[in-house]
């Protein structure tokens, strides 16, 4: 979502889904590079990068 919002500049957008590995929902609303809301609170995500191969062994990637 955080990769798009560049495509509604100024604009309030809502994702509504659910997690891959639960089935529970999840919201997030942002405008421009403002998070408003995030439903759980505790909701996480994840982005593959292709630069993470040239950095295993680092703890931040293992």
């Amino acid at each position: 979502m955080l990769a798009v919002r560049w495509l509604f500049p100024g604009q309030e957008v809502q994702i509504e889904t659910r997690c891959l590995d639960c089935g529970d929902s999840i919201r997030v609303r942002t405008r421009d590079d403002e998070i408003l809301e995030i439903d759980p609170a505790a909701a996480v995500g994840y982005m593959p990068s292709p630069f993470a191969q040239s950095r295993m062994g680092s703890g931040a990637f293992n």
